[in-house]
Formats: structure tokens, sequence, C-alpha cells
């Protein structure tokens, strides 16, 4: 056998070479019956479950359930009757909570059983725009965004709904100050909820052991939209439509640590505290770009669909998940109009780090 040595210089810049390796788009595969919207991991059965309302004007909703391997649709869970759109897991629990907009309320799936098992609602409000759902599994909470009017219209409350997992009850809700409340990510540790104004353009934060607003920070951007935490770096990274960018901030006092450019229509953003990659999904720009958590410097922005939506990372394989929805019909378009085919829409893309 004929052996070939390398001088330690050249294995030095392999071995570099392939740490530096850019991230990549590994697959994507349609998902039935479409009109996708949020996906989750489920660390219980390495599968994905994907909120799928089906096209407009169509009644068929599924929460859409995906080997996390190889992406075989598997059997999923029927929701026609309410579809859900945010989705939230406590995989301790094996419970799902998924927003469902048209009706207010916050269903609640058994995925041990496939049955949604109960509905959470507001007595006091039945047309509450449900947002985000947010878990934590230690204290088996969920934390679910309204999205209100402006700040201070007390017509439309911007606030966070409290819903005890071990009863499914709303236990209690929270007034928030900010405009257009969307986006929320939770610090277990601190037992704090982080929430952005999209209207107000800034980042609330709320001490949960007192429901107080403990802070608000301007995020420098337009339409901050979701927000993720980074625990050991006391990082808030924010996605912003309204700029196309992600805002970097100091959890403690707000400062702004950075600004990245990532493209038109910054609406999701998740972080991978394993591989110190931030990740944005770019509605308006087709495109997720990866940045370098260390340096900020962008690693790749990478084309993985029509409108890319909402994202979810496999902990254990650092594998990336990204929903993309289709163009679909417009609002005022007739009855029986066709949905125009898009194959790059309704799909879940897959990008390895």
């Amino acid at each position: 056998m004929n052996r070939i040595f390398l001088p330690a210089a050249a294995t030095l810049m392999l071995v570099a070479s392939a740490a530096q390796a850019e991230p990549t788009v590994e697959r994507s595969v349609k998902v039935a019956p479409g009109g996708v919207y949020e996906i989750v991991f489920n660390p219980a059965d390495n599968d994905i479950y994907v909120a799928a309302v089906g096209p407009r004007g169509e009644t068929a909703a599924r929460v859409a359930r995906l080997d996390g391997a190889t992406l075989a649709a598997e059997e999923g869970v029927d929701v026609s009757d309410d579809p859900l759109y945010g989705l939230g897991l406590n995989s301790r629990t094996q419970m799902l909570y998924g927003t469902a907009t048209r009706s207010g309320s916050v269903g609640v799936v058994n995925l041990a059983t496939g049955q949604v098992v109960a509905h959470v609602k507001d007595g006091d409000n039945d047309s509450a725009h449900v947002r985000e759902a947010v878990v934590d599994e230690q204290r088996n909470k969920i934390y679910v965004t309204i999205v209100g009017g402006e700040a201070g219209d007390t017509s439309r409350q911007n606030e966070v709904w409290v819903i005890d997992g071990a009863t499914n009850i709303l236990e209690r809700k929270i007034a928030v100050p900010v405009g257009g409340l969307t986006g929320a990510a939770l610090d277990t540790a601190g037992n704090r909820l982080f929430v952005t104004g999209m209207s107000s353009n800034d980042v609330a934060v709320i001490d949960l052991s007192t429901d107080q607003v403990t802070g608000r920070f301007p995020t420098g951007s337009e339409r901050p939209t979701n927000v993720a935490y980074d625990a050991e770096g006391g990082r808030l990274f924010v996605a912003s439509q309204g700029s196309g960018d992600l805002t970097v901030l100091n959890a403690a006092d707000g400062a702004v640590v950075q600004k990245v450019p990532t493209g038109e229509g910054a609406l999701s953003v998740a972080f991978n505290p394993a591989v110190n990659q931030v990740y944005v999904a770019n509605r308006q720009a087709g495109t997720v770009t990866v940045v370098d958590g260390a340096d900020y410097a962008v690693l790749a922005n990478l084309q993985t669909g029509t409108f890319p939506q909402t994202i979810a990372i496999d902990r254990a394989t650092n594998r990336v998940y990204v929903t993309n929805k289709a163009r679909g019909l417009p609002r005022n378009a007739p009855a029986g109009t066709p949905t125009p085919e898009d194959p790059a829409g309704d799909t879940v893309t897959v990008i390895l780090p």
C-alpha cells in the first residue's frame, strides 16, 4: 500500500479548513397540508413538529410530524377544528402548546396520544391575538404573548398569559407597556422573560416572580419581532423585520453590543451555544443568515425557501430546521382561484452548522 505523508504545516491547514467549514443546506422537503408556521424539535423522539394550517380558504390543518434525521413524514395531529400557528413544547411532559390565533386560544396537545386535550382561553377576551408560546419546563409554566396596540392602548392590551402546565388553566395575565408585543425568550435561571415591542422598537424585561417590568431597552432597529437569549453570555439576539438586521444587546442593561445586517424581513432568530452560532430567518430575502457568536461575522447567507419563517435546533446533533412559507393567494382573490405552485414554499429545510 502506498502511503502519502503530509508535512506538519499541511496537516494543520487541513484541520483548520475542516474547522472553518461553512454552514450548508443539507436538504428540504415539502410539508403537507402546507401553510407552515412554527416548528419545534422534540428530543424525546428526535422528531420535528410543524404547525401547518393548510392553504388559505381550505379547512385541513395539522401539526405535521417529521423524522428529525430523514425528514420522512410521520403521523401528525389533526387540528382542523382550531388550527395552531405558534408552537411551544414541554419535552418533560410531552405536552405541545399551540397558539390558535383564529379563536384567541391556546391548544394543548398530548404528544403521547396525539390528542388535543385542552383549549385555554381568556373569558374576558375572546379575540385575543395569541402569538408565541414559550415553555418553562422546570416550573411547568407556559408564557403566551398577546399582541396588542400601541403602548398605553388599554383597549388592546399587550400582555403575557401565564398558563399552569399541570392544570392547563390560565393562571394570570401580565400587562406589558410596549407597543405591538410579539416575541419572547425565557431566562430560566433568572426567572425572567424578555419580550419584543414591534411598534415601540424595544425589548421589555419581566421579573416572573413579581410580574413587574424591570427594564425596557431600545433596540435601535425597526420592528423588532423575535428574540433569543444567551444564558452564558448574558446576551439578547433580536431579529428586526423593518431594518432587516440582528441586534445584539447586553441582557443586563440593554446596551447595544453589535448590529449585523442580515436581510430583508428579518423575522426569527435562534442561538446555539454549542457551536456559538446565531441563525436569523429573513422572510422577504428568502435566506437564513448564520452569524458567528464570537465576532459577529456573517458565516453564510443560505437560500432555504420562499419565505423563511421559524427555526428549531436539535441540541444533540446541532442540526438546524427552518420552515419556509409559500406564496399564496392574495386576500381578495375570487373564490375558486387555484393556489399558485411554489416548489420552494411550504417546506422544511435542514442546515448543517
